[in-house]
């Protein structure tokens, strides 16, 4: 495979990427982040680097902010695309189709 059809498989694949999809993997990567700043505060503690420690220390702050607000979205995004979903419904309903003039 070259350069050129891996990145059309790529922009195909982000564009048919859905909207709960992109949450969860923009949740994924949050996650991870804060884990990996985590341990590099850990390191800078460790390490007498307090300049550097208070920065990374706000950085997590940022990222747990943006991951709470993402978290709130997908679980709305979740919830929308349920009540978008046709629910199940009898096959035939006689006492329905009655109401709305659909006589067979």
């Amino acid at each position: 495979m070259n350069i050129i059809t891996f990145f059309k498989k790529w922009k195909e694949g982000i564009l048919t990427l859905s909207p709960e999809k992109q949450l969860k993997a923009k949740l994924t990567g949050l996650i991870g982040g804060i884990f990996g700043l985590i341990l590099a505060l850990i390191s800078m503690i460790y390490k007498r680097m307090w300049g550097f420690g208070i920065f990374v220390f706000f950085i997590i702050w940022l990222q747990f902010v943006s991951f709470i607000g993402t978290r709130q979205q997908y679980i709305q995004t979740k919830e929308m695309m349920k009540e978008l979903q046709p629910k199940e419904q009898d096959i035939e309903s006689p006492k329905i189709d009655g109401e709305l003039g659909n006589i067979k």
